[in-house]
Order: C-alpha cells, then sequence, then structure tokens
C-alpha cells in the first residue's frame, strides 16, 4: 500500500519555503481596487451584484485588548461600545441624530445590518446591506466610517451610562464556555500578555477607569496606519475610491505614533496542561494543541506559500476524514471529534494544528490518547495514496465550485477575504485566478 508521510509532506514546505524569493508574487484579486493613502490607512472596493442595491461597509482595526496595559483591561471593548454613542457627525441627542438612528431611517436594525466585535487582536465594525439606492446612504456610511476611525466624541455623560451596558454584558456572558475559557487562558497564553486579555476586561477597571484613560487609548490606538476601510456590494468602485480618498486623507497619523507589537506566544519544553471544571458544561470538551511559528506575512506572497497554505489543508482533512471513520465504531471513546489548521486559539501570533473532542462519561483519558495516537500515526506513517487522492478531489471539486459560481458570491464571501488579507496577509488572488 503506497503511503505518503506526513514527513515528506512537512520537507516539501520547507524545500518550498527555502525558494520563496524564486517564486513569483500571487497578485491580489484583479476585480478589487486596493490602495495604501499616505497616512497608511489601507482600503479595499470592489463592485458585486449580490445581493442588487446593497452594499456593506467595513472599518478593521489591528487593536485588540491584548494592546491594553493593567490598568486598561475592557478598554478596547468599551471603546467599541462607545463608538455608537456619538461621533462628529452624528452626535446624537440635542445636536442631530447619532449613528443608530439614523441607520434606523434607511432600513437598518442594530445587531441585524450594524455591529463590531472585539478580539485580542483586532476589533472590526460593520454596517451590512445598506440600500445604496437610498438618498446619502453611501456618503453616510463612509462618513459612519471615518468617524469610528478618528471622531468618536467619548463623552463623559455617555462614558458612565456604557459603564452599566458593559456590566450587565459582563453577567450575561459569564457562562460555562466563558468560565472555562478564563480557566485555562493562563497556562495556554503562559509568559505572554494574552494570558490576561479577555476582551471583556476586568469589572473593577470597567466601573472605575477616569474617562481621559479611554480617550488616551483610543487616540494611541486608532489611527490611519492600523486601519483597513472594505466596501464590497452594488456600487461604482472608481466613485468610491474617489470619496474614500478624499474623506480619510486628511486624517493625520501622529508623528510618535506608537509601534504596534505583535505580542508572542513562547513555545514550551514540556507539555502545558490545563484541567478547569464546571458543574454546567454538560461533556468533558478535550482540546490538545500543537503550536508552530506562523508563516511571516513578508512570506504570504508567493505560490511558495499557496502550496504550504495547501499542504496545511489536507493534513488537517486526512485526519479528520480518520475521526469521522472512528465515530462510525462503538468502541471509540468520544462523541465527536475534529482536526483543524489554524489559529492557536484564536489569536493572530501563532498557529497549530489543534484536535478538539466530547469525551463520553469517564473515557477523557482514552479520548486524550486516542487523539494524540492518531497524531503520532500521521507522523510515522503518514497517509495512504488512497486518502489523499480523495482528499484532493474533494479540493479540486470545491475550487471548481466556487469558479462555475464566481458570479453569485455574496458581498460577505470577498469581504473576509480582505479582512484576512489585512490583518493576516492571507493572500487573495480572487477565484478567477484560482481556478484558471
Amino acid at each position: 500500500m503506497k503511503r505518503i508521510l506526513l514527513s515528506s509532506l512537512l520537507l516539501l514546505l520547507l524545500s518550498v519555503g527555502s525558494y520563496a524569493r524564486q517564486t513569483p508574487p500571487v497578485p491580489v484579486d484583479k476585480e478589487v481596487r486596493t490602495g495604501k493613502l499616505e497616512n497608511g490607512l489601507t482600503y479595499y472596493i470592489r463592485e458585486n451584484k449580490l445581493p442588487e442595491n446593497r452594499a456593506d461597509f467595513y472599518i478593521v482595526q489591528k487593536v485588540g485588548s491584548v494592546l491594553e496595559e493593567e490598568n486598561q483591561r475592557g478598554l478596547a471593548h468599551f471603546l467599541e461600545h462607545m463608538a455608537f454613542n456619538g461621533t462628529e457627525n452624528f452626535p446624537g441627542g440635542e445636536e442631530g441624530k447619532n449613528i443608530i438612528s439614523y441607520l434606523e431611517t434607511i432600513g437598518m436594525k442594530f445587531g441585524t445590518n450594524l455591529n463590531a466585535a472585539t478580539g485580542m487582536d483586532e476589533t472590526i465594525y460593520n454596517i451590512n446591506d445598506v440600500p445604496v439606492t437610498t438618498p446619502g446612504a453611501v456618503e453616510s456610511c463612509l462618513l459612519i466610517l471615518h468617524d469610528w476611525s478618528n471622531a468618536l466624541l467619548l463623552r463623559e455623560a455617555d462614558i458612565g451610562k456604557e459603564r452599566k451596558v458593559i456590566r450587565e454584558e459582563w453577567r450575561t456572558r459569564s457562562d460555562a464556555s466563558q468560565r472555562i475559557v478564563e480557566s485555562i487562558a493562563p497556562a495556554i497564553f503562559k509568559d505572554s500578555k494574552y494570558a490576561h486579555r479577555m476582551p471583556i476586561g476586568l469589572m473593577s477597571v470597567v466601573d472605575n477607569f477616569e474617562p481621559q484613560l479611554l480617550r488616551d487609548y483610543y487616540h494611541k490606538w486608532y489611527r490611519p496606519d492600523l486601519q483597513g476601510i472594505i466596501v464590497v456590494g452594488d456600487v461604482n468602485a472608481e466613485e468610491i475610491e474617489k470619496q474614500v480618498i478624499d474623506i480619510f486623507s486628511p486624517i493625520v497619523l501622529p508623528e510618535d505614533a506608537a509601534e504596534r507589537v505583535n505580542e508572542q506566544i513562547p513555545d514550551n519544553d514540556a507539555p502545558i496542561v490545563a484541567v478547569a471544571l464546571d458543574k454546567e458544561l454538560p461533556m468533558n470538551n478535550i482540546m490538545i494543541a500543537y503550536k508552530r511559528d506562523q508563516v511571516p506575512d513578508e512570506r504570504k506572497i508567493g505560490m511558495d506559500y499557496l502550496m504550504t497554505d495547501y499542504v496545511t489543508e489536507k493534513i488537517g482533512q486526512m485526519l479528520n476524514e480518520r475521526l469521522q471513520e472512528m465515530l462510525q465504531k462503538s468502541e471509540t471513546p468520544f462523541a465527536f471529534a475534529i482536526a483543524r489548521n489554524g489559529a492557536y486559539f484564536g489569536v493572530g501570533t501563532k498557529d497549530a494544528l489543534q484536535l478538539i473532542g466530547f469525551a463520553k462519561p469517564e473515557l477523557a483519558d482514552a479520548t486524550i490518547a486516542t487523539l494524540m495516537r492518531e497524531v503520532k500515526r500521521a507522523t510515522d506513517y503518514g497517509f495512504t495514496e488512497s486518502e489523499y487522492e480523495r482528499a484532493k478531489a474533494t479540493y479540486l471539486s470545491k475550487l471548481e465550485k466556487l469558479y462555475n459560481e464566481r458570479d453569485k458570491q455574496l458581498n460577505n464571501f470577498h469581504v473576509q477575504q480582505y479582512v484576512d488579507h489585512f490583518l493576516k496577509g492571507e493572500l487573495s488572488p480572487g477565484i478567477t485566478r484560482c481556478g484558471s
């Protein structure tokens, strides 16, 4: 029986990586208008006809809770909330409509079309399904992105009101999953700021910080060189590009801008073990991660990285197929299991092969042993030729489907590619290039 060794695939990655300078760069999707302003702001604009007369507007910030100091824990998330409380062009109250009340006049709903999310490495604001034929809607949404970028009012009265809102969010989200994550974070992120930078933060900080501390954090980190504007939809891309340049170019990048350092997660000499107990957790959840360094952004430009990405994906896919086959057997110690390659517990500076399993009652140890044994088996003996052929056929079928439906993709399909390109340096060649 022919086998493809996992070690051979990894050697292929190394050999391909050594020729990085010799491989041609992969162009960005030719259908997207992209550029960088003199102040450092990056933009992506793409015409897309599905759905008709609708567009999505995003501002993506390379700013998250990992940038907080100890006395700022929770401010990145707090700032996200404040973005809806009053801005230069949408002040609210007696001075005029705020962002939410304006968007409601054109049929938008908070939570459905308008939202934001704060992670440890990034903060993303979005306005989805904007009716572009409504007079002033496009221009107003670009102004909203502008205000989120650098024109929040951060009034003391609004800050006071928002403390209660965030405390209630903390209370309602304090479920078993959240408690487990907070419990294991100091172990899995040992010797890194990630260990103590959950976005919700500390209520002792949320309740008591001085308003100026929030303003200082805002002006330090919300700046154009850390921001990406994305507009995808049924719009005239050339006209939108002109407006983006006109609206965002006047924003000044501070001369003494603080360096945006990417927090690293150290390697460990011995396995890290974290055990968390919670009576509300219905099953024994097992998570095993094999950490590895990420491919640097400067090397995510050529065909060698496409091959690296392909091999990594196939390894995860073939492991998954083995785990799914095991689930058909009654003696299997887990009720569910999956393998995936990607960011280490969701953070932006470390990757990992991660296995997740739901152990059957009293079989947690057996689940751990089985999952680790499957990884070792793949490492030592590789995969069969037939396993790889099935994985390759699935991949090619997926590419063919994407190519055949390239004109039927919704806006979010393209938006996510540009978010990943901006935040992670991932390739965005477009469907036509991938399929040709």
